[in-house]
């Protein structure tokens, strides 16, 4: 398994069509085969901070998200949303725990 997270500023005048932007590259994410988890999540402290987890089968399903034409689309547009460039840090798995619920998908802004 392959997590990434995440980190990203968006300009203060663009949030909301950040928010949009996630919301809708989360709803992909959950077509794509070899993602295990997508969750778009905004900082407690600053309001224009978010975080994204992912949790993939391996770097190529990673690779594949970014070239899945829907999440590339909306990957394009992060640059004139966002008041830096994104941070991402990854890492592999060694311990976790995953309490068992019902799949779905949920968006709120």
């Amino acid at each position: 398994m392959l997590a990434l997270l995440v980190e990203l500023q968006a300009l203060p005048d663009q949030r909301e069509s950040l928010v949009l932007c996630l919301t809708e590259l989360t709803r992909k994410a959950a077509e794509e085969p070899g993602i295990h988890a997508y969750a778009a999540q905004v900082c407690e402290e600053d309001a224009n901070r978010f975080f994204l987890y992912e949790v993939y089968q391996d770097r190529q399903a990673w690779e594949a998200h970014l070239a899945h034409p829907p999440a590339k689309a909306l990957l394009n547009q992060l640059p004139a949303l966002l008041a830096q460039p994104p941070r991402l840090l990854f890492g592999e798995r060694w311990a976790s725990f995953v309490r068992p619920e019902p799949a779905r998908a949920t968006t709120r802004r």
